[in-house]
């Protein structure tokens, strides 16, 4: 019977920790910020006003396919090389060269904006480096059992902001400036996150323990050296018959290939709910849904109510749990996406109830991101982090996340040019579908890790025929 180890006990989060988590997302605000930078783009680059469009001519569909796509296709090759950066390099050295060549490539950006092959080598190279996957891993490496889950969702909060600060910086700014804008969170990062520390963990990994103490002190300044040591103490023993890991060792036991399949799954699920497809095309899918609203205008209102539910999810985690809210959350999203769908039918036959149903598109929307926001959106990251052995954490992450952007490749490509084909209803059918399999999957499979030291869950996924999945 293997002896139970001693608990650590729980003290109030230091401020020190919110600095390191906070100011690590100002990177994830810039890469958020160039996910919603096509929304207000587009509209431009479709006016036939030379003064806005500095192509002067309208950009055709297969420019936007390839304008949008392409950067998701390119990140996926970065991040099969940020397993190798991240652990040779340490974490935090990782995310502020991250954040330099951010830097360089949204300098690179707004002096490109007279040529799409320009604008596309520009976008591939801002978020080539998969930061926000590095990020995943430091958050869950500095914070605790009990407050991981909280601190893991500020990715998708901070990611969101940086939506909400691309849709609202867009519209009012030309396409030269608001490239330079939506970089400087990153230009901030560079200067404030040098007095950020390295992970415990990956310092330990490196045999670096005098180091990885120092580490500690710094995050848990209302802890006694007897609680930090116990904290090292069990960190060691996590640690104690684990190895540098390589990709192939995901396939060598049972534990990790369940990690890979439960992280894919909800990473999966969040990418086909065509959330962060229709976020990338808002201001032109709303345009088209023919209401009395601007497209740049909801794009606003919509980015609100999604950081919203995102901060709602971050509370309510340790109280609810990682699996029930991803649950409501996909579950959630199924109607809303299909009624949409259904307007866009109503419109495709010119239907006398559209003018009865003007309200049906804007909420529609909404209640999609709000389901999106409390579960699909921010929880799948803190499962991918959290799910693996340390030693496969960057390996697994960069795998996951680069299958993710193949299927983001693949439908943000694909969007435009089946919706000109077929019409926008067959493309948020298809997505309501997806959300529907995806909760039923989760439902039957996905197991709960709320509470659970990164050991704990090990152990669980190595017992997993034994588990009642309710």
């Amino acid at each position: 019977m293997e002896e139970e180890r001693p608990k650590i006990s729980k003290k109030r989060d230091t401020l020190f920790v919110y600095f390191c988590v906070i100011s690590g997302h100002l990177l994830t605000v810039s890469l958020g910020a160039s996910m919603a930078w096509t929304s207000p783009v587009l509209t431009k680059l479709n006016s036939n006003n030379t003064d806005i469009n500095p192509l002067g001519r309208p950009i055709t569909t297969v420019e936007i396919s390839m304008l949008a796509g392409i950067p998701s296709f390119t990140n996926t090759l970065g991040l099969l090389l940020m397993p190798k950066f991240s652990d040779l390099i340490g974490r935090k050295s990782y995310l502020l060269f991250c954040g330099v060549v951010m830097l360089l490539s949204g300098v690179g950006l707004s002096f490109s904006s007279a040529s799409i092959t320009l604008m596309i080598i520009a976008r591939c190279l801002f978020s080539f480096t998969g930061a926000y996957t590095v990020m995943a891993i430091y958050v869950a490496e500095i914070t605790e059992d009990h407050n991981r889950g909280r601190f893991g969702c500020y990715l998708g909060i901070f990611h969101q902001l940086g939506h909400l600060f691309g849709y609202l910086v867009g519209p009012f700014f030309s396409i030269k400036y608001f490239s330079l804008i939506m970089t400087a969170p990153a230009l901030i990062f560079v200067v404030v996150f040098l007095m950020a520390p390295e992970t415990p963990i990956y310092l330990l990994i490196r045999g670096k323990e005098s180091d990885c103490k120092d580490s500690l002190r710094k995050l848990r300044r209302y802890k006694s050296d007897e609680e930090i040591e116990l904290e090292l103490k069990n960190m060691k023993e996590n640690l104690g018959t684990e190895r540098k890991g390589k990709v192939v060792d995901l396939f060598k036991k049972r534990e990790n290939i369940l990690a890979l399949i439960f992280s894919l799954l909800a990473l999966l699920i969040k990418f086909s709910s065509g959330v962060t497809v229709i976020f990338t095309f808002l201001a032109p899918f709303f345009d088209e849904a023919g209401t009395s609203l601007s497209g740049d205008m909801v794009a606003i209102l919509i980015a609100v109510f999604k950081i919203t539910f995102f901060i709602i999810s971050s509370f309510a985690i340790e109280k609810f749990g990682r699996r029930k809210l991803i649950l409501i959350s996909s579950g959630g999203t199924v109607l809303p996406l299909f009624f949409i769908g259904i307007y866009f039918y109503l419109q495709s036959i010119d239907s006398s109830l559209l003018p009865h149903l003007q309200w049906l598109p804007l909420t529609g929307l909404i209640l999609t991101v709000c389901f999106f926001g409390i579960g699909l959106g921010p929880i799948p990251q803190v499962l991918i982090a959290e799910l693996p052995p340390a030693e496969l954490r960057a390996a697994l992450t960069a795998l996951v996340h680069s299958t993710g952007n193949v299927v983001t490749f693949a439908l943000t490509s694909l969007y435009p040019l089946v919706s000109e084909m077929y019409g926008n209803q067959w493309c948020v059918w298809w997505f309501s579908l997806n959300c529907a399999v995806g909760a039923i999957l989760m439902y039957f499979f996905l197991p709960e890790t709320k509470g659970k030291s990164f050991d704990e869950i090990q152990e669980m996924l190595k017992n997993y025929s034994e588990l009642k999945i309710q």
